[in-house]
């Protein structure tokens, strides 16, 4: 019964609802540029005819240009008319020379993919606009016409039910063209964030390995080298001063005790003990081990989680609940992680002051560059003086 009630407050809501006057303001806007779309399509036909000729190439790379340029203002409007984010393509390809550009426009993917969003975008744009206005205009001679005879209430019942379906008609005609938007660009735009997460990956890996290296040539091997002078120099006196000797063993003995602990501290870096036993005991054991209160919600029975993944999900939470610690100076915490057969979703809350910004700091840019390497999405909720939300999804495997 109160889906019955809900479906009936949205079909009688829907034509007086701000996003059914958006749709309308949107189709209005695109049925301004099917003019222009369809002088592209007709000048990309007039270059295919004339290919024969050294001048209809030219005339197909300014037609896919045009197109290009038509499908970022379609992106446009639907980003501030209908406020939904779609993704941009590749940028335009540029040649060394004039003749290297003609080859890459022509040869363009991304162009070609938006010349065939306008061959279906003119027609759509048309139906959309011009669809409930002919319904409207359509009853309305119906109604100026009816005969005498005919049953009172009809054309006025015919005129809700076209009032009402006409929305629903224009969203259905909005999200085509949405998905159409969509995937015009998907593939490019797939390829250029693969790119950049792999960069990102491999630019965080050289820096971890940096650091690795780093750690062992200024501590270790330099604790090293001190112990094998110590031990040479004992060498030499223990005969003439075994008690000089004795001392200088002391010290090489405490300075690979201290060499020992550092390489156990730079393993532990690679890959944590606390994994042995599986993410789940380790994150609860991190969570107890906090510098804050954490309550912890961890059920991952019937994922096979990769080591990678498990690493990587490891010191993701580890450096949430430091920043909530050091940054946020929170007094509470929730880890919740859950896991199916493909997604490994992981949940960190604190209390703290938040406001925590990407854009402002090295760490949470870094995580988020870090999960999106293996197909990951780091979001972030964090409104000043509320606390702060991190979801983290994952696959299970790298």
């Amino acid at each position: 019964m109160s889906r019955t009630r809900a479906l009936a407050r949205a079909v009688l809501r829907a034509p007086v609802a701000g996003r059914t006057w958006r749709e309308v303001g949107y189709q209005a806007l695109a049925l301004l540029l099917a003019p222009a779309g369809l002088l592209v399509l007709v000048l990309l036909l007039l270059g295919v005819v004339l290919s024969l000729t050294f001048v209809g190439l030219p005339l197909v790379a300014l037609a896919l240009t045009c197109a290009r340029g038509l499908g970022r203002v379609h992106r446009r409007l639907v980003r501030r008319v209908l406020r939904i984010e779609v993704g941009d393509p590749a940028p335009r390809p540029r040649g060394r020379d004039p003749f290297d550009g003609l080859v890459r426009t022509l040869t363009d993917p991304g162009a070609w993919a938006q010349t065939g969003f306008l061959l279906v975008q003119v027609p759509l744009a048309v139906l959309g606009a011009g669809g409930p206005l002919g319904l409207l205009s359509a009853v309305g001679v119906a109604l100026l016409r009816s005969p005498e005879g005919s049953p009172p209430g009809v054309p006025g019942l015919v005129l809700v039910v076209v009032v009402l379906a006409g929305p629903w008609l224009l969203r259905l005609v909005v999200r085509v063209q949405v998905g159409l938007t969509r995937a015009t660009g998907a593939q490019e735009g797939d390829s250029a964030r693969l790119r950049r997460s792999r960069s990102a990956v491999l630019e965080g890996s050289a820096a971890e390995v940096r650091a690795i290296e780093r750690n062992l040539h200024d501590g270790t091997q330099a604790r090293l080298t001190a112990i094998a002078l110590h031990v040479d120099l004992a060498r030499h006196r223990l005969r003439a001063d075994p008690g000089g000797a004795g001392e200088l063993l002391d010290v090489a003995h405490t300075t690979t005790r201290e060499a020992i602990t550092e390489l156990r501290t730079i393993i532990r870096g690679i890959h944590p003990p606390a994994l042995d036993e599986g993410l789940g005991p380790a994150l609860t054991t991190m969570a107890e081990q906090a510098g804050l209160v954490v309550e912890t919600d961890v059920d991952l029975r019937g994922a096979v989680l990769s080591p990678a993944i498990e690493t990587m999900a490891y010191f993701c939470v580890a450096e949430l609940l430091a920043n909530a610690t050091k940054h946020a100076g929170a007094e509470r915490a929730w880890l919740r992680a859950r896991a199916t057969r493909r997604r490994l979703r992981l949940e960190v809350r604190d209390d703290g002051r938040g406001g925590a910004d990407p854009a402002r700091g090295s760490g949470l840019r870094g995580l988020t560059d870090r999960i999106a390497g293996v197909d990951g999405t780091l979001r972030l909720v964090s409104p000043p003086g509320l606390g702060t939300l991190v979801r983290l999804d994952l696959p299970v495997r790298a």
